[in-house]
């Protein structure tokens, strides 16, 4: 199971997101207006709430897993910086750093 894992990414980028939070209100607010109106047709709220359960059932199957549909806008990440071994001090003692020159800014007076 950890190799299927390994294979499919589990991350979706923004988009995808996105594209997922418009299909779950899409499916949802479908499904609650056809359960309406079969409820109301066969005077059922037992039949309204089965076909609302199927709807988000399927919303639940649609957006949940990380289809390759929500993984095509990745973001680009930095590549990790390697920091010197001489940026670190090797005694116990810290090092002072050398405060760098402050520009100064214009404040406004009160009069």
């Amino acid at each position: 199971m950890w190799s299927l894992l390994l294979i499919v990414s589990p991350f979706q980028d923004f988009e995808g997101q996105y594209l997922a939070e418009i299909l779950q209100y899409v499916i949802l607010g479908v499904s609650g207006l056809i359960g309406f109106i079969y409820g109301y047709l066969c005077e059922s709220f037992q039949q309204t709430f089965y076909v609302v359960a199927v709807g988000s059932m399927l919303a639940s199957m649609v957006v949940i897993p990380p289809w390759p549909l929500y993984r095509k806008n990745p973001l680009p990440f930095h590549k990790v910086r390697k920091t010197p071994s001489a940026a670190v001090p090797s005694s116990g003692k810290s090092k002072s750093v050398k405060s760098s020159k402050k520009k100064k800014v214009p404040t406004a007076t009160l009069r």
